[in-house]
C-alpha cells in the first residue's frame, strides 16, 4: 500500500477538455492505453459532452476545473479546440492561456494532428473537409473514417507520433508570420487564425513524454 500511493502523488495527472464527443476523447483514450505505462506514468481524464463543445465552452469548464485542482506541480489542465467555423477561438485561446490553461489548437481541425502521422503533404489543406480528405486517402486504415477511432485506426497511427510531432514543429517553423518556432511556441504578433495548417497537440505528447521536447 506505501508504495502505490508513492507513485500515485509522482503520477501526472491531465485534465483535458475536448471540443468533440468522439474523435478527441477516443485518441485521449489511446494515449493513455498505450504510453500510460504500469504502473502509469500519467493518466488522463477526459472532460466532454454529448454533441461538443464550443471553444468558448470548452475554456469555461477548463477555468472551472483549473480552480478545482490540488497540485499544480502534476495535476494539469488542457484545453482542446478546433478553428473549423467557430466565432469567439482567438478571444477564447487568449483567456485560457493568461490563465494558465494549457491550449492544444488545431486549425483547421483536430484531424490534421492524425493527418501528420502519415504525411506532410499539407499544401490545400485549408479547411477541414479538405483534411478530413487527406487523411482519409493517406491510409487505407482511414478509408471510411468518419469521427470514431476504432482499433485498426488506432493501431495504424501506432509508432508514428515521434514523425507527427516533427511534422507539426515544422508547421510552426515554416509559419508565414515569420516570428514561430517549435522551441519558442507563436509569436505574439502571430494572430491565432492565422495558424493555418498548424496543431499543437503535439505538446500534450510532449508533456507526457510520448514524443521529445
Amino acid at each position: 500500500m506505501p508504495r502505490a500511493v508513492s507513485e500515485g502523488r509522482k503520477r501526472k495527472v491531465v485534465y483535458a477538455v475536448v471540443e468533440g464527443e468522439s474523435t478527441e476523447r477516443d485518441y485521449l483514450g489511446y494515449l493513455e492505453d498505450r504510453f500510460g505505462g504500469d504502473p502509469p506514468a500519467f493518466e488522463i481524464h477526459v472532460l466532454w459532452k454529448r454533441r461538443g463543445l464550443k471553444p468558448h465552452e470548452v475554456v469555461d469548464w477548463a477555468l472551472d476545473k483549473l480552480r478545482e485542482i490540488d497540485d499544480p506541480r502534476r495535476e494539469q489542465v488542457w484545453a482542446l479546440f478546433d478553428r473549423d467555423d467557430h466565432s469567439r477561438v482567438e478571444e477564447s485561446y487568449t483567456r485560457a492561456e493568461a490563465a494558465g490553461v494549457n491550449v492544444a489548437l488545431s486549425h483547421p481541425c483536430f484531424e490534421l494532428w492524425l493527418l501528420l502521422h502519415f504525411t506532410a503533404a499539407l499544401s490545400g489543406a485549408q479547411n477541414s473537409k479538405s483534411v478530413q480528405e487527406r487523411l482519409r486517402a493517406a491510409h487505407r486504415a482511414f478509408q471510411t473514417f468518419d469521427k470514431r477511432l476504432d482499433a485498426v485506426h488506432l493501431a495504424a497511427l501506432n509508432g508514428n507520433e515521434t514523425g507527427a510531432a516533427g511534422r507539426a514543429r515544422s508547421l510552426i517553423n515554416n509559419c508565414a508570420s515569420m516570428v514561430c518556432d517549435a522551441k519558442h511556441g507563436h509569436g505574439p504578433q502571430c494572430k491565432v487564425l492565422d495558424r493555418v495548417p498548424s496543431t499543437d497537440v503535439w505538446r500534450l505528447l510532449a508533456e507526457l513524454g510520448i514524443v521529445p521536447r
